[in-house]
Formats: C-alpha cells, structure tokens, sequence
C-alpha cells in the first residue's frame, strides 16, 4: 500500500512543516488554479452587467475591455498578495495570503 499523506499528525499541527517537493508541487498548483478563478470569475460578471461581456449586445467588440478587465483584477490581485506576503512597512501580515478580487 502506499502512503498518500502529506505528513503525520504531529507535523501537520507544526506551522513550519513543509511536506517533501513531489507531495508540494501538485498542493501549489491546486492553489494557484483555485486562486485563478476565484479572481477571474467576478471580472466576468462585472463585464457582463456592464454590457460588454458574454451575452451582452456587444458580443465579440465587447471582449478587449473584458480582457482587460480581467488582466487588471489579476495583476492588482498579484500586487496585494505580494503587499501580504512579503510587506511593506507596517503594511502586509508577511504571512502566505492569497488577496484578490471579492463577490461582495
């Protein structure tokens, strides 16, 4: 049988563990793939109640200005998250925080 687990008990409750690469490379990318389209998928709606998204009147003329809808909410989401994680100042918890764009 082989062993799934990332690690054992004790070392999941330790804050600084870090599973071994093979086990944290594909962790990574779920990560990445579930930020991505958590940033992306309000940029869509957005544009579509502004009439210049899927299903607007606007149709295909309307998919540059989403485009660049959704490349700003990306690279000011990207801008945060290193404002978080690395800090500036008093500014930023320089813990590994994902910042992005919000339904509310």
């Amino acid at each position: 049988m082989v062993d799934t687990s990332i690690g054992t008990p004790e070392q999941l409750r330790d804050p600084n563990y870090t599973p071994a690469l093979h086990r944290a490379i594909p962790l990574g990318i779920q990560h990445v793939l579930a930020m991505f389209v958590s940033n992306v998928t309000p940029a869509i709606i957005i544009a579509g109640a502004a009439g210049f998204g899927f299903g607007s009147d606007a149709g295909a003329q309307g998919f540059p200005d989403m485009t660049y809808l959704i490349q700003m909410s990306m690279l000011f989401a990207g801008i945060a998250t290193l404002f978080q994680t690395i800090g500036l100042g008093p500014v930023g918890a320089r813990l590994p925080i994902v910042q992005g764009t919000s339904f509310a």
